[in-house]
């Protein structure tokens, strides 16, 4: 997703203007860039599509997860199953102990 050339606007004409660049936002999906002092400062993004982007980096952080725990898996480096919920239940009680 790439912002429309149309949407990148300083931050003092947004606010002039804010209920015209948030249609146009709606409309064309599409991102508005806000800047200060020429510089971009802002993005503001309809909020279907940033829950799209939000779920998709998700998505992607996981099947690094899995790609990395295969990877260890068969270079060895893995744990049986009963040894990691033995090391999770302790990390859990030192956890609760810190807390109080």
């Amino acid at each position: 997703m790439i912002a429309n050339p149309e949407n990148i606007i300083s931050l003092t004409d947004f606010k002039r203007n804010a209920a015209d660049v948030v249609r146009r936002i709606k409309d064309d999906k599409s991102p508005a860039i806000l800047t200060v002092n020429g510089a971009a400062s802002v993005v503001v993004l309809d909020a279907n599509e940033y829950h799209k982007i939000a779920r998709d980096a998700e998505m992607g952080s996981m099947m690094r997860g899995i790609e990395n725990g295969l990877k260890s898996m068969s270079e060895n480096r893995g744990m049986p199953l009963d040894a990691a919920f033995k090391m999770l239940k302790q990390d859990m009680r030192n956890a609760l102990k810190r807390q109080g």
